[in-house]
């Protein structure tokens, strides 16, 4: 997926999780506890907001929180935080200077495939409160599990978020023919985890269980412990 796919594709969830909220704010997130759709839009809300002012200045500045109480003004207050968030993107140069939380040097297309993989997955979240969700496309989850592969996770390591793995294990998207490896340098892969790449992406973000149906996982009960342990993005 080129930039201009990822932005057309945050607007497009941006609008399924409005129509979650539409059809009941009030339901809860059942992968965020203590949250409510109405929480879940305030939160990406600002964090789209917090996203264009890096695009657009090269500097975080503090998230910008939903101020509106009434859901009238809650949504036009969300959406418009996805039109800002995506001109922002439209009028930058992809490569030019911005601080990330990623590997250097900072580029705003981080930025554009962050909030493309962030949107994708509160959409998720928006409408498994509400209803069955649809899947992540194919295209989208394999960009989603190069993310938590070369950056997530390794700064969930760094940070002490989440335990190392005794080994690195090989991931394995069935429908796209793409395969990635968690903690290469954790010693010779011994396990292997299967399925297709919206699943795959959604287990790492701790949205599927290994022992779902579509999942096939090989290795020791002792690393199966520990992917159910494991942190893999924040």
């Amino acid at each position: 997926m080129d930039d201009g796919e990822l932005l057309r594709s945050i607007l497009a969830d941006v609008e399924l999780a409005a129509a979650a909220f539409s059809r009941s704010p009030e339901a809860a997130v059942i992968h965020c506890p203590q949250w409510t759709v109405a929480d879940l839009l305030a939160h990406h809300g600002g964090v789209l907001r917090w996203a264009e002012t890096i695009v657009r200045t090269g500097e975080p500045g503090a998230e910008q929180l939903e101020p509106a109480e009434h859901n009238e003004e809650r949504l036009a207050w969300y959406l418009d935080a996805a039109e800002q968030f995506v001109a922002a993107a439209r009028r930058s140069d992809r490569d030019q200077a911005c601080w990330t939380f990623g590997r250097p040097p900072g580029r705003a297309w981080f930025w554009i495939r962050r909030q493309a993989l962030e949107a994708a997955v509160h959409r998720w979240d928006a409408e498994r409160a509400v209803g069955a969700p649809t899947d992540i496309v194919t295209d989208l989850a394999c960009i989603g599990i190069t993310e938590i592969v070369e950056d997530l996770f390794p700064r969930q390591l760094a940070l002490g978020r989440s335990p190392e793995l005794s080994c690195a294990v090989e991931l394995r998207a069935e429908d796209a023919d793409q395969t990635w490896v968690l903690s290469p340098h954790a010693g010779e892969s011994r396990a292997a985890v299967a399925a297709p790449a919206s699943v795959l992406f959604l287990l790492l973000w701790r949205r599927a269980g290994i022992e779902d149906a579509g999942v096939s996982f090989t290795g020791s009960q002792t690393l199966l412990n520990e992917l159910r342990a494991s942190r893999f993005a924040p």
